[in-house]
């Protein structure tokens, strides 16, 4: 079965160069489309893409960049309009791909055929940084942080959900919502429960993301007062399968946010 992978670019090249490109081209399985969608119309970005040769099939998509909600979900909607792989996965210009996640993903929908969403494991840090540069490098830890990981610990956020090698069917496919920011990954892995149900996920305990978060970044730059702002709102949307204890979990989150409102975020301290 033939994979989409989808990279949103919002006017940065550089990283989109050096860091996720390189890692597509060193696939072992070349049975998967690059949708690389270009927020904004950069034309370095244009440039890159214009000149690739490449052994795995490339689709280039060129946007107006929104005024309004967050770029990054109107875009990977673009995406999921180009694409057309029978599986759908995401790759952040700013992180990569080991060798092996097209022919260990698909493997794996192959051997689990009930599967319809699937979260790979990562490799994640977190750095601190000032105009690009590291200030100051975090230690490499593995997420989810062990290899039984529930959709429970995912949807009361005890683990962290994140959506680079995040894998899902075309058919059926929720939209990304635009609303949200801090927790449009989140948000739409609830989409996806709607969708498919709770039996049709599965965590790939093998880390096949290298994923590095910034403090300059959506989520390092952000406050907690975004958090609970938006994980309040998120709460009171009635179309998300949650049940009255997962709903209770959520509540206490936003009122720890609440009261660390005037802190910097864990992370980075």
């Amino acid at each position: 079965m033939k994979l989409s992978i989808i990279t949103a670019t919002y006017n940065r090249p550089e990283q989109l160069n050096a860091i996720a490109l390189p890692s597509l081209l060193d696939q072992t399985d070349y049975n998967f489309e690059w949708v690389v969608v270009n927020d904004g119309g950069n034309p370095e970005i244009r440039e890159i893409v214009s000149h690739l040769k490449t052994n795995f099939s490339l689709k280039y998509v060129e946007i107006k960049h929104s005024s309004t909600g967050f770029g990054l979900c109107h875009a990977r909607n673009a995406g999921l309009e180009a694409a057309t792989g029978e599986l759908i996965s995401y790759l952040d210009d700013d992180n990569n791909l080991t060798p092996k996640f097209i022919a260990t993903t698909s493997e794996f929908f192959r051997q689990y055929p009930t599967v319809k969403y699937c979260m790979t494991a990562q490799q994640r840090r977190r750095d601190v940084t000032k105009d690009g540069k590291i200030i100051r490098q975090g230690k490499t830890f593995l997420s989810p942080s062990h290899a039984e990981c529930s959709l429970a610990e995912l949807i009361s956020q005890k683990e962290i959900f994140d959506s680079n090698g995040f894998t899902h069917y075309w058919k059926n496919a929720p939209k990304w919502n635009s609303n949200y920011r801090v927790f449009a990954d989140y948000e739409y892995l609830l989409q996806c429960i709607n969708v498919w149900g709770r039996q049709g996920f599965q965590i790939n305990s093998i880390p096949l993301v290298n994923y590095i978060q910034s403090s300059e970044g959506i989520i390092g730059s952000s406050s907690y007062q975004e958090w609970a702002e938006e994980l309040s709102r998120l709460i009171e949307n009635t179309n998300l399968s949650l049940i009255p204890n997962e709903v209770e979990k959520l509540h206490q989150l936003v009122s720890v946010y609440q009261e660390k409102c005037d802190s910097q975020l864990p992370a980075f301290i």
